[in-house]
């Protein structure tokens, strides 16, 4: 479970849950641009201070909004800057009062905001973070499954705060990206992944990003027991196609 992040060079903050922490493999190094490339460039320069004060990122499931947003974290607390990483998935069910605080950071990303529409509360609470954070020069990266305009919330100038910046939609990755994600992640845990098998499981496979992770974590497991390499012969008979 991915649980609210804050940097590491800060004192834990108050109001927030415990246990905070980020996957610590979602960087920039290690995300497929693809067709992204732009996307990718733009959020760099705001980490490095000259770029939106607000960057609105959606897309479909499997588009890596959520390795994008740890990526700045990790990204903006390794050149001294303050961050902090919030999953609406884990707070919506809370007090915005846990936000108090949060406008003196340097970088503050919401993930799935779209979780927090017709509540409110957490509504008013994010407007006024947003101004606050402009007053300090702060920075908020927000990520949703559409539009400002088309994920719900109905406090109008909140969504005419998130418009107001930069917003762009973050495309999955082609069959491409996925052939260079899966060779990548095989490589990053000590598989070879050949061209010609990476081809054979994209051929079979359902093509959603998060179920080819799960196709790659389960012949890892298989080829760790059994001590064979990633072959077109084992990985039929390990997944059974």
């Amino acid at each position: 479970m991915v649980k609210p992040y804050f940097d590491r060079n800060s004192k834990a903050h108050p109001q927030l849950p415990l246990n905070i922490k980020i996957r610590k493999e979602y960087s920039f190094a290690n995300y497929i641009p693809d067709t992204n490339a732009v996307m990718i460039s733009s959020l760099k320069n705001q980490l490095r201070g000259s770029g939106e004060s607000c960057i609105y990122l959606w897309g479909r499931p499997g588009a890596g909004l959520s390795h994008l947003l740890q990526a700045a974290c990790q990204s903006a607390t390794e050149n001294s800057a303050t961050a902090i990483y919030l999953p609406m998935e884990e707070l919506v069910e809370l007090s915005p009062e846990m936000l108090k605080g949060i406008e003196l950071l340097n970088l503050v990303c919401i993930d799935n905001i779209e979780l927090m529409s017709k509540n409110p509360a957490w509504e008013e609470a994010v407007f006024h973070l947003f101004n606050q954070l402009q007053e300090n020069q702060g920075s908020l990266l927000v990520a949703a499954n559409a539009t400002p305009q088309e994920i719900g919330i109905e406090l109008a100038d909140l969504v005419s705060r998130l418009a107001s910046g930069v917003v762009y939609h973050v495309n999955i990755l082609s069959d491409q990206g996925k052939k260079i994600l899966l060779q990548q992640r095989a490589k990053e845990v000590g598989l070879q992944l050949t061209e010609e098998a990476t081809q054979y499981v994209l051929n079979r496979a359902e093509r959603g990003v998060e179920r080819l992770l799960e196709i790659l974590a389960c012949l890892d497991k298989a080829s760790l027991s059994s001590g064979r390499k990633l072959t077109i012969p084992f990985i039929k008979e390990t997944m059974g196609w």
